[in-house]
């Protein structure tokens, strides 16, 4: 049986000294455009008395943890609450679907022993939702169709297929949450839809996991007592880690010279540029160190690079 792989992306997050409210940047997020929403678009609030009950309600299909019954009182129901009970609903479905993340991986492994999935499209990162009809065995043609009907996607991964969440696709309930949600939703979609990791390799450039490491404090400043901040530090401390020290399958500078990429270099001078964020300052202190250092990547960088990573993240915490 195989196991859960860890990648989200669940992979990623950073900070610096000296900050306070007005010297941090608020950019908007960008945001995909979302799919058309579960309800066509069209909100249809009702009384108090009724939200009630479907609140009721939907506590107790939570209390099942099945996020296909969740999702499908979610797209039901969500239209007729405010944002602010919209934003619960979103919560839920996320929470269930992340809950049973390992219970779906392993019931999918068993269903596909055989590898059909690999052979179907052993050629394309994200296994495509049109070709379900292709599985000729019933039993896994019926997970896997179940998989994408629940709100999760296929990937893969050093030889097989495992499920992740969709949070592109979550992010179809724009219409019903508050810019919070919206947010955190497009922060989490880019790794959902583009995954940073891959078999220990880095699959996007360097001035791409600034970017979302700029996206990801971007968020945390604006929110500042964000329902997932510890998420979202997780996440910040993981990508910002990556950045500054390079993976397995990835380095920041050449393994026999030491001597730091020139791209890296390059994407480290433009991040430190981002003024008024904690990133930019730590990139800054780390440039500086590396020049003097006459571009080694050394021993002692990586643990000056191991500090501010640690000083950063503390940093953003102890803000909040």
């Amino acid at each position: 049986m195989k196991k859960r792989l860890l990648i989200p992306v669940l992979i990623l997050a950073l900070v610096f000294v000296a900050i306070l409210n007005g010297c941090k940047k608020e950019e908007p997020i960008e945001e995909p455009t979302p799919t058309p929403p579960p309800t066509n678009g069209e909100v249809e609030e009702v009384e108090e008395d009724e939200k009630a009950v479907i609140m009721d309600e939907f506590t107790e299909i939570t209390e099942g943890n099945d996020p296909l019954l969740i999702k499908e009182y979610v797209d039901g129901n969500i239209g007729k609450l405010s944002q602010l009970e919209g934003n619960l609903m979103i919560d839920s479905l996320e929470k269930s679907l992340v809950d049973n993340l390992d219970e779906v991986t392993n019931r999918l492994a068993t269903m596909d022993e055989d590898g059909e999935l690999m052979e179907i499209a052993s050629d394309e990162f994200f296994f495509p939702e049109d070709r379900v009809s292709e599985i000729k065995n019933e039993d896994l043609k019926r997970e896997v169709a179940t998989i994408f009907d629940t709100m999760y996607k296929l990937v893969n991964l050093e030889g097989s297929f495992y499920p992740v969440v969709d949070y592109a696709g979550l992010q179809e309930y724009n219409n019903y949450v508050t810019d919070e949600w919206k947010e955190y939703l497009a922060v989490k979609a880019m790794d959902s839809e583009n995954p940073p990791l891959a078999d220990g390799a880095l699959r996007i450039s360097f001035d791409d996991l600034a970017d979302r490491i700029i996206k990801t404090e971007n968020y945390l400043n604006k929110y500042l007592d964000s329902f997932r901040q510890a998420e979202m530090i997780d996440s910040y401390h993981n990508k910002i880690s990556i950045y500054l020290k390079g993976v397995d399958n990835t380095p920041i500078a050449d393994r026999n010279t030491k001597m730091l990429y020139t791209d890296v270099l390059d994407s480290y001078v433009n991040t430190s540029h981002n003024e008024g964020y904690i990133t930019a300052n730590i990139l800054y202190r780390y440039v500086e160190a590396i020049e003097n250092n006459d571009n080694i990547i050394d021993d002692n960088i990586l643990q000056l690079a191991d500090e501010l990573i640690s000083e950063a993240v503390e940093v953003l915490t102890e803000y909040k």
